[in-house]
């Protein structure tokens, strides 16, 4: 029987916390952060930070990604410091530190930039735009999420994770809302179908939770239900 490396096991993780298995995620990432390699440190605390501040809780998840800079430092140009930058610039939403989150991104990028052209990179690349598009919303500019949000769903249709295709359709469709435009309802209806399909679950509330921003029952009916699976799988869901 082949032995799981703790890479596998944090790619694990992750896939397991992107299904909305919350208690399971966190077990699994806590476990990783005692690695032996620096990178899985660093990647276990950042899914850590990552599933924190999906419950709100900023401040924490900020220490987490901190801990996620600290392992690889930000001298030597991996795609784990991006994720770290990157997840620190999320965690600047939050309490609106808006200034802050721009200049996190500017040094993601800037350090994504001298990372090789692969897989993972390019999977970075996806996050960093995700976060450039909520941070235009939180500032209300709808035309500058477009932006990024189409970006962001063009550089995912290249890759082999249909969760970062289904994540782009829901940062599309709140985009869209903060911009304004018409048919906002579909697009949240189409992403929440292929979210749920999926069985990505927190993104099926998240584009629930849109629909029902806009006057959709049976949106606002599915948020309710995606939130009581996600609670009972330990998500800190309403």
């Amino acid at each position: 029987m082949a032995l799981v490396t703790d890479l596998e096991a944090w790619r694990r993780a992750a896939e397991v916390g992107g299904r909305g298995w919350y208690a399971r995620a966190h077990t699994e990432a806590a476990a990783l952060c005692v690695s032996p390699d620096p990178v899985v440190r660093s990647s276990a605390w950042c899914l850590s930070a990552s599933l924190v501040r999906q419950g709100g809780d900023h401040a924490r998840a900020a220490v987490l990604d901190g801990r996620a800079v600290a392992e690889v430092g930000l001298r030597v140009a991996t795609v784990a410091a991006v994720d770290a930058v990157v997840g620190l610039a999320a965690d600047a939403l939050g309490p609106g530190r808006y200034r802050r989150a721009e200049v996190l991104l500017d040094r993601a990028v800037a350090i994504l930039d001298r990372c090789g052209p692969d897989e993972e990179a390019h999977r970075a690349g996806v996050r960093c735009r995700w976060v450039r598009a909520e941070l235009a919303m939180a500032r209300g500019d709808g035309a500058t999420a477009e932006f990024w949000a189409d970006d962001a769903a063009r550089l995912a249709a290249d890759l082999a994770s249909p969760r970062h295709r289904v994540k782009s359709a829901v940062v599309g469709a709140a985009a869209a809302l903060v911009a304004g435009r018409d048919g906002v309802g579909r697009r949240a209806e189409r992403a929440r179908r292929d979210a749920d399909d999926g069985g990505f679950l927190p993104l099926a509330w998240a584009a629930a939770a849109i629909g029902d921003a806009v006057g959709d029952p049976i949106a606002a009916a599915d948020r309710a239900r995606f939130a009581a699976i996600l609670r009972a799988r330990g998500g800190p869901f309403r």
